[in-house]
């Protein structure tokens, strides 16, 4: 479902945000601190701090939905992706390495567009992180304009 060009472009220097929903349908969103396709099996990983976003971390169950838009931040090129929570565990050391580096050059790309380290810090954390894997169903498009909300593909039921 997720192609080599979603794939880049995910990996990418993008803002993450993502949503699970409590049993009531009510919705729950927190920034991520990384994202990556698992091109052997076709999930996503998204690593999330769970002591700042609880209530989506509490959310995050097998076989939940989940949702998750990715947006880069120069063009505001935005993509959302649907489906269902395959797993959540602690994040290893090497998810906990790519996350800190995912943070510095998000830093980084928020700063040459004039968002300060002071503005982020509240948001954008490498701390206390799971990773919540889930496979893909539905891809939209989400940049602004006419286009967006366009569902781009979608897993066949």
């Amino acid at each position: 479902m997720i192609g080599t060009d979603i794939a880049a472009f995910l990996e990418g220097p993008t803002m993450i945000l993502l949503s699970t929903r409590d049993d009531a349908h009510r919705a729950f969103i927190a920034r991520g601190s990384g994202i990556r396709l698992d091109r052997r099996n076709g999930h996503i990983h998204v690593l999330l701090c769970q002591g700042q976003w609880p209530d989506v971390g509490k959310h995050a169950v097998a076989g939940a939905p989940m949702a998750v838009t990715v947006v880069r931040p120069s063009d505001y090129r935005a993509f959302q992706i649907k489906g269902a929570i395959k797993s959540v565990a602690l994040a290893s050391e090497e998810e906990r390495q790519r996350a800190t580096a995912y943070v510095a050059r998000m830093l980084e790309v928020m700063g040459e567009l004039g968002v300060t380290k002071a503005q982020l810090a509240h948001t954008l954390t490498d701390k206390d992180l799971v990773r919540i894997s889930f496979l893909p169903t539905d891809l939209f498009a989400q940049t602004p304009g006419p286009g967006a909300g366009q569902r781009l593909a979608r897993t066949p039921s």
